[in-house]
C-alpha cells in the first residue's frame, strides 16, 4: 500500500538524517513491486539554518537493488526530476554555503568506522526539467549573484561518492535573470573539496560558441574570496563570441560584432595571464600573451602587460569596437595611422 511505502520511506530518510546529520524529508512514496519503478514528491533537503537547501516537485526511478537501498547505498536507474528548486546560499558573516555545510556533514574528513561505507548515490542517467538555480550571498551587495530559471539538464553516469560528485552532462540549458540564454552546455564534471573540472566544456548560446576545458584549483574556504584566491587554468580552440551577449554583462562594446578567439588561461581572476592568445573581429586581429593585474576589482590599479607578436586594427575598427571608452577619447589623428 503507497501509506506502507510512504512510512517505510520516511523510517529510511530517518536513518539516513541520523547517520550524518542532516534534514531531508520525503512527503510520498510509491513503489511498483513488479519492476522496482518509483515515484517520490515533495523532497525537501534542509539546509543548516532551516531554509531550503533544495526541493523536488517529484522525481520518478528505478531501484536497482532494494537490499542495498535499505543499507544506504543508493543505486538507481534513470531518474526524472520535475520542478527542483536548488538554492545555493552564503548567510550574512560566513564564508561557506549551505551546501559545503550540508556536504561536511556527507563527509567530515574523519577516518571512517570499519565496514561504515560514504554516502553513495548513482544514476545511470538524470533528466530535470522546468527547475530553478539560485546563487544567493548575503555578504553581497547585490545578494542573488546567479538566477536561472528553465533549467533543463540531460546527464549520464552521475555520482556522489561521500564529497564529490560527477556527471556527463549531455544538454544543460537555461535563461538567466540579466537575459542570457543558455541554449547547451556539454561537458564532462568533476566536483571534489579541492577542485572543479568541466572538461570538453562546450557552450551554446543564440550568438556564441565556446568549445575547451576549464579547471578551478583551491581550498575550499577559498572559495569566499572567489576572485582572489581560486586558481583557474583553462584553454578554449576555435570559439567565438558576440559581443551583443557581452554587453548584458558589461555595456560598454559595439553593436553587432562577432570575436574570435583562441587562447590559454592560468591564475587567479584578479592577477590573470592569458598566453598564446589569437583573437579577430572584422579587420582588428591580435597575436601575443596578456598578463591583467585587479580586473575585477573596484580598488586598488588595473594593469596590462602585453607582449604581442602582433596587432593589427585602425582607428575606426577601434571605435566601433569600444565606442564610449576609445570612442570618446582616441585623436582623430589615428585614423591616419
Amino acid at each position: 500500500m503507497p501509506s506502507v511505502q510512504t512510512r517505510f520511506a520516511k523510517y529510511a530518510t530517518k536513518e539516513l538524517n541520523k547517520e550524518f546529520g542532516t534534514n531531508i524529508n520525503i512527503e510520498r512514496l510509491r513503489i511498483s513491486l513488479i519492476t522496482w519503478d518509483t515515484a517520490l514528491r515533495d523532497i525537501y533537503v534542509e539546509d543548516y539554518k532551516k531554509d531550503t537547501l533544495f526541493h523536488i516537485q517529484e522525481l520518478t526511478t528505478s531501484i536497482l537493488s532494494m537490499r542495498n537501498l535499505i543499507n544506504g547505498r543508493l543505486e538507481f536507474g534513470g531518474i526524472e526530476v520535475e520542478e527542483l528548486n536548488f538554492k545555493l546560499k552564503t548567510y550574512e558573516g560566513e564564508r561557506q554555503t549551505n551546501l559545503d555545510v550540508f556536504v561536511e556533514k556527507l563527509d567530515d574528513g574523519k577516518p571512517r568506522d570499519p565496514g561504515k561505507p560514504p554516502f553513495f548515490l548513482s544514476s545511470s542517467d538524470v533528466v530535470v526539467e522546468g527547475s530553478w538555480f539560485r546563487i544567493i550571498d548575503e555578504n553581497d551587495e547585490r545578494q542573488v549573484t546567479l538566477n536561472f530559471k528553465d533549467l533543463n539538464i540531460m546527464a549520464e553516469d552521475f555520482l556522489i561518492l561521500g564529497p564529490e560528485v560527477s556527471a556527463q552532462i549531455q544538454e544543460l540549458s537555461f535563461k538567466s535573470r540579466i537575459g542570457i540564454l543558455m541554449e547547451r552546455l556539454q561537458t564532462s564534471f568533476k566536483y571534489t573539496k579541492q577542485q572543479m573540472r568541466f572538461d570538453s566544456l562546450q557552450i551554446k548560446t543564440p550568438g556564441s560558441n565556446l568549445f575547451g576545458n576549464v579547471v578551478f584549483d583551491y581550498n575550499r574556504e577559498d572559495l569566499k574570496d572567489f576572485e582572489d584566491k581560486v586558481n583557474v587554468s583553462a584553454s578554449f580552440t576555435e570559439s567565438s563570441v558576440s559581443l551583443d551577449e557581452i554587453n548584458l554583462i558589461y555595456d560598454e562594446f559595439g553593436e553587432g560584432k562577432e570575436v574570435f578567439f583562441a587562447a590559454n588561461l592560468h591564475g587567479i581572476l584578479n592577477d590573470l595571464q592569458v598566453s598564446d592568445l589569437f583573437l579577430s573581429s572584422d579587420n582588428t586581429g591580435i597575436r601575443g600573451d596578456l598578463h591583467f593585474v585587479n580586473l575585477f576589482k573596484k580598488e586598488g590599479p588595473f594593469s596590462l602587460n602585453a607582449d604581442l607578436k602582433n596587432l593589427t586594427t585602425n582607428y575606426y575598427q577601434l571605435r566601433s569596437l569600444l565606442p564610449n571608452i576609445l570612442g570618446k577619447s582616441l585623436p582623430s589623428s589615428f585614423a591616419k595611422l
